[in-house]
């Protein structure tokens, strides 16, 4: 699926794609082209690297596509990501020749990355985007895929943009605080620190209503 043509009512925030000539494979090829240009050195595929955490870490805001060519596109001013979320669709085309080779796998294995099998906070996440016939459920039953950050040839830049992005996001409300558990050595003591505070802090507050209670009952 690729959005093709200008919209005269719509706004994509790209360029529009525009198929003047050539054949449709070629054009397709084309612009589904392999980008590995950005330096990926330390970029690692951690378990806490999933749609569930992006949004309840990191914040980011995810809109799911039917446009190919944008999937996994990070619009840093609003820190959303868009993911193209038709599997059924890429698994029916797996032996098409309309992709580049190996694209299709590639995209069903970043889906795997994303919407791990049998999460059940993906799920319930997923279930709310839209009506059951706009949503492909199938992404849901991915099986997990091994693939290093090398590895891939088409997502490879894109991947490691939102990694980074990811990776450098700090959480700004408790909710995100208490599911950031990236790093557990950092986590524990903060939210046993934090602990300790709101104890002492309500033995103070009991103790302050004791002394009054007392002053005007001795």
């Amino acid at each position: 699926m690729l959005d093709i043509g200008e919209f005269r009512n719509g706004h994509s925030g790209r360029n529009p794609l525009l198929w003047v000539q050539g054949s449709l494979q070629d054009f397709v090829q084309e612009n589904l082209a392999e980008a590995n240009s950005e330096p990926d050195d330390g970029i690692r595929f951690e378990k806490s690297f999933n749609l569930i955490r992006m949004v309840g870490i990191a914040g980011f805001d995810v809109e799911l596509t039917s446009n190919l060519s944008d999937h996994l596109r990070f619009r840093d001013s609003d820190k959303t990501v868009k993911i193209f979320h038709h599997a059924s669709f890429l698994e029916a085309h797996k032996r098409t020749s309309a992709y580049p080779p190996g694209l299709v796998d590639e995209t069903l294995a970043t889906l795997a990355l994303f919407f791990p099998k049998g999460d059940k906070e993906t799920e319930r996440w997923y279930k709310k985007q839209g009506n059951a016939d706009e949503l492909d459920k199938s992404i849901l039953r991915r099986p997990k895929v091994d693939m290093g950050i090398k590895e891939y040839r088409y997502w490879h830049d894109r991947l490691v943009i939102l990694k980074t992005e990811f990776d450098e996001s700090r959480p700004s409300t408790i909710a995100q605080w208490w599911n950031d558990r990236r790093d557990v050595s950092q986590w524990y003591p903060l939210w046993v620190a934090i602990s300790l505070t709101v104890l002492f802090g309500l033995v103070q507050s009991i103790e302050g209503a004791l002394q009054v209670y007392k002053a005007f009952n001795p």
